[in-house]
């Protein structure tokens, strides 16, 4: 499938500050992201039906949505149909990330939080990061899958068909 962005930012006004920060730092990393305020955002919206098109934007246009999870965020109708929408779009995919500014949970039939990747802070160049190594993590990942193929290992004999890649933060291991 092909995606106008590779991530798109939902958050409430109140976190806005902060995700601005996030977004500049995922701009500086290259990556096409869909912040509404921005300049490109305000283009995308301006004088059309809004509900329109954050159904297309976090349902069909991004590759991946963080979801900026606060008291605030959850409290908002905004916000919350904006993760409902990304959730049914790409939920079962595991592209919709959320990052938790506070300790405020998502709804427990949106997420379940033993089975969800758990991420909190507040430091927008760690949260960048993390949504950065993300995207660009799974990336590379379909990059070796589509190289090498999947294979099967003998265990027995300890032989293996295929060689594995695998980039993690200590270092390469190949398997």
């Amino acid at each position: 499938m092909s995606y106008q962005c590779e991530i798109a930012l939902s958050f409430a006004m109140e976190d806005e500050e902060l995700v601005e920060k996030v977004y500049r730092y995922l701009k500086a990393e290259n990556l096409n992201a869909f912040f509404a305020p921005s300049p490109e955002g305000q283009r995308e919206l301006s004088g059309k039906n809004q509900r329109e098109i954050f159904y297309r934007i976090f349902g069909l246009d991004a590759e991946y949505v963080a979801l900026f999870v606060s008291e605030d965020y959850v409290s908002k109708e905004v916000p919350m149909e904006e993760a409902r929408i990304a959730i049914a779009a790409h939920g079962d995919e595991g592209k919709v990330i959320p990052i938790y500014l506070d300790d405020t949970p998502l709804p427990r039939e949106m997420f379940d939080p033993k089975s969800t990747n758990y991420f909190r802070s507040q430091d927008p160049a760690e949260i960048a990061r993390h949504l950065a190594s993300k995207i660009k993590g799974e990336r590379e990942e379909n990059k070796i899958e589509k190289a090498f193929g999947t294979g099967t290992m003998n265990i027995n004999g300890n032989q293996a068909q295929k060689q594995a890649f695998v980039q993690t933060m200590e270092g390469n291991i190949y398997l």
